[in-house]
């Protein structure tokens, strides 16, 4: 693991202050709902919503005209109001947001939420409105939630400070959900009311001109009635800060599930629409999620659900799923859909089928999954979930069953009995249990009184999203145990090396060999190279090699020398080196007329090897990046690359390479023996160090083909691209 950018002493303090403010706008002892008015349904939402929810401190009401609002007077300001004021909600139009916030820093208030929209959205007027926002705010000291939000729901301490309709849910711990929109942000609470599932906080971070999704992250992760996050993400703000905060959920074991929009250049231009957003590179993010554990999905239904599922199983031992229902259609669904998902499992082992003869029914049979069928009485449920909690070599129990009926006409003696013994098998197992619906279903008060009553840990979001949100419970266990392995182990020479000890004033190494001797230079293993002007030099430079040798054409000026003939291959004798060299020579000077031509390089020719691609591009979110992949024409052809952000350490690379589609070709093939790893990681964690050290003005770097053959490995080829530099000659026509 290599932690995002060492954050400054300054920049720790920066966000310690920020979840300081965090903490103060989410615990308000007093509210001011500033444009208060009977004809604002949002004013008349956001008032019953503090009122009904509970909310113990003091709400005033401000409206410049003095009017009567919601059946109590108004205030003409936040000044006048005559008592402290902690927090603003502001719904003044976007021209009196700016006198909104100095009359609440007037009445003292520390915080502000803006449900105001038709700033950055809007595009440069709006941004130089939002810019003046969020000016004013700094020099007020107070925090900003907003503009274009709903605002928040704090369950814990009932602070409803939103402007929607609220459905609490029966528990005020488990799912924290933070989402750039505020529509999304309701129907995922609303979804979550509908499905029991239990809630901490909900906030809508609109444009984030000050408080962003970063901030609130980092602040649930501290938060002990928030056991996972759920967040909707257009882009983000503070790409570092978000990485710091990624990193440190990691270390937490802090569930951190995602959807994260930008993925298709439509969906880019939408959110830039929405909410003035700068969409990154999505196959970088998706690189930062395999990095930082954090579990992504692609639906709302899918983003509750799985955070809701891991909130409750925490972090699972290693082992598969074992999976009990009454139903051997929704049991073959069932193991066919774990099997999609990549999750095994296991057959019972001879202690468990041997347990469970005088346990099941007569027409059961004992393998996983476990068809129970209908005839299968309470008592049985429980004592065959005792018996499989002993197998080790299942992590979690999953159990499909009839939905929990939703009014008395749907009860019987035996499915109250059936209930209870379900869910005291599941609570007794050393490994985490859940009971799920076989389809999504809806709960209502009735429901949730079985459920409160049994005490089950009950999925309504159905058999389908329950497995996608076990999926993602196994890889993020499976990711959290490597990282506990890993702890003690010592960190290797080239991470440890601070990333800021930068080149002095290095010369820009641009044709091939001088990108070859920079990266020997910096500890990369390249191969030998002899820099020859003529044939003759040439001849002179393969003779002391000994062997079949590689020519290529030398010059900056021209990147992909294999497309002009400027490439010969397996040359052996002096005959072959000199054709070749006049060859290669000749070919550069009638193809690229323009370019500036070193002469040729010669090199040994290596034998048969895997052939990687290591490169290197800075994205317009992440900065500098790094990509590594299969080398040689297949980068271009199949697109199979692992992308993460620099810097990044030797053992994330061996994550990268393995998470390749076509990682099987580093366990060897035909003739050539199978890549180690280790050394191969190594290798390109040093290529990583050399371009953080090279700074901002390297604008792209390839090395292709990185060469491996067991424990040899060797940078073959290396391209430099530096900002400012003249296009590369282009062959001519």
């Amino acid at each position: 693991m290599t932690v995002p950018s060492d954050p400054t002493a300054d920049t720790l303090a920066e966000e310690q202050a920020q979840r300081e403010a965090v903490a103060r706008l989410l615990a308000p002892k007093s509210v001011a709902i500033i444009g208060a008015s009977d004809r604002s349904r949002w004013s008349a939402t956001a008032f019953e919503n503090l009122r009904s929810g509970g909310f113990q401190g003091a709400v005033h009401l401000v409206n410049p005209r003095g009017a009567l609002a919601h059946g109590q007077p108004t205030a003409v300001s936040c000044a006048a109001v005559g008592a402290p004021i902690d927090l603003g909600l502001v719904m003044a139009p976007p021209a009196a947001v700016a006198d909104a916030l100095r009359d609440l820093a007037a009445a003292g208030a520390s915080s502000a939420v803006i449900l105001t929209a038709g700033f950055a959205e809007l595009g440069a007027a709006g941004q130089a409105q939002q810019d003046h926002l969020k000016a004013l705010a700094a020099q007020h000291r107070i925090a900003l939630l907003g503009p274009n939000c709903l605002g928040f729901i704090n369950f814990v301490n009932r602070a409803y400070v939103w402007t929607t309709p609220v459905m609490a849910p029966s528990r005020n711990s488990g799912v924290a959900i933070v989402s750039q929109s505020g529509a999304t942000a309701y129907f995922l609470s609303t979804l979550a009311h509908q499905q029991d599932v239990g809630l901490s906080h909900v906030v809508s971070t609109g444009n984030e001109v000050d408080l962003d999704g970063s901030s609130f992250i980092d602040y649930f992760l501290d938060d002990p009635q928030t056991r996972s996050i759920a967040v909707f993400a257009e882009t983000f703000r503070h790409p570092q800060r978000f990485l710091r905060v990624a990193e440190r959920a990691m270390r937490l074991g802090k569930p951190l599930v995602m959807l994260k929009v930008g993925a298709s250049e439509v969906t880019a231009k939408s959110a830039m629409a929405h909410t003035g957003a700068l969409v990154g590179d999505d196959r970088v993010f998706e690189g930062i999620c395999q990095q930082f554990g954090i579990v992504r999905v692609h639906s709302l239904e899918d983003l509750l659900a799985t955070a809701d599922v891991m909130g409750r199983t925490g972090v699972l031992r290693d082992g598969g799923l074992c999976v009990m229902t009454n139903s051997g259609g929704v049991a073959e669904i069932a193991a066919d859909s774990a099997d999609l998902r990549g999750m095994a499992l296991p057959e019972l082992g001879p202690s468990q089928v041997q347990g469970l003869l005088g346990t099941l029914p007569e027409t059961a049979a004992a393998h996983n999954p476990l068809d129970m069928t209908g005839s299968v009485t309470p008592q049985q449920c429980e004592d065959t979930l005792n018996i499989l909690a002993t197998q080790a070599n299942y992590a979690a129990i999953l159990c499909p069953w009839y939905e929990i009926p939703t009014s008395a006409e749907g009860m019987s003696e035996r499915l109250t009995e059936l209930h209870h013994h379900l869910a005291r098998g599941l609570a007794a197992a050393p490994i985490p249990g859940l009971l799920v619906s076989y389809t999504n279903t809806r709960i209502n008060d009735f429901a949730r009184g079985i459920i409160a009553q049994t005490g089950a840990d009950y999925l309504a979001c159905g058999l389908d999203r329950a497995l996608t949100g076990l999926q993602g419970a196994f890889w993020w266990s499976a990711h959290q145990r490597a990282l506990t392995a890993s702890a003690g182990a010592a960190v290797s020479t080239a991470a440890s090396t601070s990333p800021a000890a930068a080149i002095a004033g290095p010369a820009r190494p641009r044709s091939e060999h001088q990108a070859l001797r920079f990266l020997a230079e910096q500890g990369v293993p390249v191969v030998p190279t002899q820099l020859a002007g003529n044939a003759q030099a040439a001849v002179a430079a393969a003779r002391a090699l000994d062997r079949a040798v590689v020519v290529k054409i030398a010059s900056a000026d021209i990147a992909h020398k294999s497309d002009i003939g400027g490439v010969a291959l397996n040359l052996r004798g002096d005959d072959a080196v000199r054709e070749a060299t006049e060859r290669v020579l000749a070919a550069a000077r009638e193809k690229c007329p323009e370019a500036k031509i070193d002469g040729v390089i010669v090199a040994p020719m290596r034998e048969r090897g895997i052939e990687l691609f290591v490169g290197y591009t800075r994205d317009p979110q992440w900065g500098p990046v790094l990509a590594v992949g299969l080398g040689g024409v297949w980068v271009e052809v199949l697109q199979d690359v692992a992308l993460r952000p620099l810097p990044v350490d030797a053992r994330e690379i061996k994550r990268m390479l393995t998470s390749l589609r076509g990682a099987k070709l580093l366990s060897g093939q035909r003739g050539v023996p199978a890549a180690d790893l280790d050394a191969v990681a190594q290798a390109i964690e040093r290529i990583g160090l050399a371009i953080v050290r090279l700074g901002p003005e390297l604008e792209a770097l390839d090395v292709n083909p990185l060469w491996v053959r067991g424990s040899q490995v060797e940078a073959l080829d290396a391209l430099f691209v530096w900002q400012g530099d003249a296009p590369q000659a282009a062959a001519a026509h």
